[in-house]
């Protein structure tokens, strides 16, 4: 059963590889590995589990959490930007990485327009941030969890979840390797926390609540970085 667990978390990265190399300057198609990303878990659901209806897609029955877990949330999702916004430029001056440069690779890849990139936040901020939460969270973190541990569960989700992002930079010319290291480090570190922040009552929904928080911080932070606003 672990195997098929294992193939069904790899299959929207075989999904992102293809993606990639047949519609490379299509974000929308690119985007299709979100079918495997939802697919997944809701084929596991429905025939590991047996569970029908609603509960196949959100299988999430917690209470609402408390006060202090929502300011958590808040507090993490704060801490994220502010470290990526005072982080990433000093970084980016280090590693010479060029921001025209990287402006003009993501306008050719994605054709980006100021009012494209109001959507792809909207999109990210408000539909994204849950899909990943129901994938690596609710889904992959949990039953990786209750076979290998919690901290098998913790650190496979987590390691899973930032090397997905990395393909957002992928072939991007400029970019070094150090820095694609360092942004996976981030990304993971920033994945076991909202996975410790879960394991708390109610706090998957905290977690969703600072994941979308962050997308929103560093989306609208790294468009105004790179010129866009």
């Amino acid at each position: 059963m672990i195997w098929l667990l294992i193939l069904l978390a790899a299959s929207p990265f075989a999904a992102k590889v293809i993606g990639l190399a047949w519609f490379a300057h299509n974000y929308v198609a690119q985007s299709s590995y979100k079918i495997f990303q939802v697919g997944g878990p809701v084929w596991w659901r429905r025939s590991v589990e047996g569970r029908r209806g609603l509960a196949s897609l959100w299988p999430i029955d917690e209470p609402w959490p408390r006060p202090m877990t929502w300011g958590l949330a808040v507090c993490l999702a704060a801490l994220s930007v502010g470290a990526a916004a005072f982080c990433i430029p000093w970084l980016a001056a280090q590693l010479n990485l060029d921001v025209t440069r990287l402006r003009q690779d993501i306008d050719a890849r994605f054709h980006i327009t100021p009012w494209r990139a109001v959507a792809v936040v909207v999109f990210l901020t408000a539909i994204n941030s849950g899909l990943e939460e129901l994938h690596f969270r609710v889904w992959l973190d949990r039953e990786l969890s209750k076979r290998l541990g919690n901290v098998a569960g913790i650190v496979v989700s987590a390691a899973a979840f930032a090397a997905m992002h990395l393909f957002i930079f992928a072939a991007m010319p400029g970019v070094a390797g150090l820095a694609y290291g360092l942004l996976f480090v981030a990304l993971a570190l920033i994945a076991v926390v909202w996975s410790l922040l879960a394991r708390r009552p109610g706090g998957i929904h905290a977690a969703w609540l600072s994941h979308a928080l962050t997308d929103a911080g560093l989306l609208t932070w790294g468009l105004f970085w790179l010129g866009y606003f």
